[in-house]
């Protein structure tokens, strides 16, 4: 065997036959094994949340005001000067269940929200939580004039939401404040059964908790800043 071995591995002693052609398997499982560097951590594209086929930690899930997108988030309305959070309609309204079926003001995923829905200025956080959220692919029913307050009122649906859900947490009740009205700065009145994009502070209404058409619960859109056609 020996005196057929190419001579760059020819050897003179028999005894180091065996150790030569080890060396030669190890240092072939190695290339083989070892593959192409991984891309160091630094590195890793930072567009999205998470890279693939990783899933999301604890972090996110126990902490729905966290942002569903890494890039930065701008306010459509030119006079709303908080970046808003990308959520989903069930984050907001949570999934505790009042005795009349809507959501809770201890179950909502941005409780408490603004302080003042009249506000023209509303804090961007209270108590560290987000105010201004943005839904994706939603919809808007009619939407009226119904106080002499100068909001106009409509029920926003989340037709993504499973229908064994229970059905107030199917919609949440959003107003487009007067006082945004007022100053010019409200939004067009949404088309209604689009699929569109919405942003708006939170803020739980205390007085509509046993009233059907605002879902029994608190929570609303209000006010509603902005809209625009879902991609």
């Amino acid at each position: 065997m020996v005196g057929t071995m190419p001579t760059l591995f020819r050897v003179t002693r028999p005894g180091l036959v065996g150790a030569a052609v080890a060396c030669l398997l190890l240092v072939s499982a190695c290339a083989t094994v070892g593959g192409p560097d991984p891309v160091p951590v630094a590195k890793r594209s930072i567009s999205s949340p998470l890279a693939a086929n990783e899933p999301a930690g604890p972090a996110l899930a126990e902490a729905p005001h966290i942002a569903l997108a890494a890039v930065a988030l701008k306010s459509w309305n030119a006079h709303v000067v908080c970046a808003p959070v990308l959520t989903t309609l069930s984050k907001v309204l949570g999934t505790q269940r009042s005795p009349l079926g809507g959501a809770t003001l201890a179950g909502g995923g941005f409780n408490p929200g603004i302080p003042d829905r009249r506000s023209t200025n509303p804090p961007c956080a209270v108590a560290g939580v987000p105010t201004l959220v943005e839904l994706h692919k939603v919809t808007v029913g009619t939407c009226a004039k119904i106080n002499t307050d100068g909001d106009w009122t409509c029920e926003l649906k989340d037709p993504s939401i499973p229908a064994t859900v229970s059905a107030d947490f199917h919609s949440i009740h959003i107003e487009i404040d007067g006082n945004f009205r007022a100053k010019g700065w409200a939004p067009s009145i949404p088309p209604g059964g689009t699929l569109i994009d919405v942003q708006g502070f939170v803020f739980w209404d205390p007085d509509h908790v046993t009233a059907a058409f605002h879902h029994h619960s608190g929570w609303e859109l209000h006010t509603f800043t902005a809209w625009r056609l879902a991609a």
